[in-house]
């Protein structure tokens, strides 16, 4: 297929309107060189040069949605900490709305640290709070939610689980049931530590070592071609069996991605040989994207290889990183990847 002939798509993700749900967060960098090893310990002593602060988990997919044109609005709990001024500053400056943001004195908003010594990571600090949110906090969301979809703000939501107390399954359950109530489609970025069940996803998007954790399948590396890759397919015939999403898009890293259709028809997408600085949000662009999409009127096909495509460019950036809609664009003139490569995976 012709990369290029996607492009009409990413135009129409201008004014597409999202809610992202979940777990919000603040990435923190102290860029710096390493030129010697430390007296104390056998680890890098690293100058620090200068410090910057991006948003992460849920808020990366919030910042994805607004560089593509989107427009998108957060739904999380935060906490009443210097931390939080600093993400809400971010999204705000983004073009982000941020009236589903629920303030909660008494828990932290989590925080992760990344020492970046050149180009790679040393060490990564995190501060956070894992315990479920509070019962006030959660109405709050909800009742934020519902004025959302009432008001007709959504035509789609994304829930970004982290496992970090925002989603359980009685939360993610009611969500879903209010939003098929409105007609808005949800997708699930799901986390392993939360393995709960909930149906009426239109789509999932575990990276491998994900999906075969929430399959309760032991992990197996990628086997090409995907036609040999047994476990693989195992892998989405469970995971069809149990949430029954109507997509299920596994990300492969370096090997491209893996696209379930109906829990059956699996299509591999292989990814262009480029040089990878940093994984860091690569799934949150994956998220964004392929929502996008599917609002622009692209097929599961098409979404895959543009999210394909917007993977590629962030993972070649230092550092949680968004795809701008001008890249996209450029990326896909640029085209001459290969095609998707079809793969039955009929029940044995």
């Amino acid at each position: 297929m012709d990369e290029s002939r996607l492009v009409p798509y990413v135009s129409r993700f201008r004014g597409c309107r999202v809610a992202v749900v979940g777990d919000l967060m603040l990435d923190r960098y102290i860029w710096g060189a390493a030129t010697r090893i430390s007296q104390e310990a056998p680890v890098p002593v690293v100058h620090v040069r200068r410090e910057s602060a991006s948003p992460g988990g849920a808020a990366n997919v919030v910042r994805n949605l607004v560089s593509l044109g989107a427009h998108a609005m957060a739904f999380g709990v935060i906490g009443a900490d210097r931390h939080a001024e600093t993400l809400r500053g971010l999204l705000t400056a983004a073009g982000a709305d941020l009236s589903g943001l629920v303030v909660a004195p008494e828990r932290e908003t989590t925080v992760k640290t990344r020492v970046i010594a050149g180009s790679q990571q040393v060490v990564r600090i995190d501060r956070e709070v894992t315990g479920p949110i509070t019962v006030g906090a959660r109405e709050a969301l909800l009742e934020r939610l519902e004025g959302a979809l009432a008001a007709g703000a959504i035509e789609a939501l994304i829930l970004e689980d982290y496992a970090k107390g925002v989603l359980d399954a009685a939360l993610t359950r009611e969500i879903v049931a209010r939003c098929r109530r409105y007609g808005v489609f949800v997708t699930l970025d799901p986390h392993p530590l939360n393995p709960f069940d909930v149906n009426g996803l239109r789509l999932m998007t575990p990276n491998r070592s994900e999906a075969f954790a929430l399959a309760g399948v032991p992990y197996q590396p990628t086997r090409l071609p995907l036609a040999s890759d047994e476990a693989l397919a195992t892998v989405g015939r469970r995971l069809a069996e149990r949430w029954a999403p109507e997509l299920l898009l596994v990300t492969l890293g370096g090997s491209g991605m893996a696209l379930f259709v109906g829990g059956a028809a699996l299509l591999h997408i292989p990814t262009r040989a480029r040089q990878v600085f940093d994984v860091s949000g690569a799934g949150d662009t994956v998220m964004a994207v392929f929502v996008l999409s599917l609002l622009a009127g692209a097929t599961p096909e098409e979404a895959a290889r543009l999210s394909n495509q917007a993977a590629g460019i962030v993972v070649g950036k230092v550092g949680t990183a968004a795809v701008t809609a001008t890249e996209l664009e450029a990326e896909l003139q640029a085209a001459g990847v290969p095609d998707a490569v079809a793969v039955s995976v009929e029940g044995e």
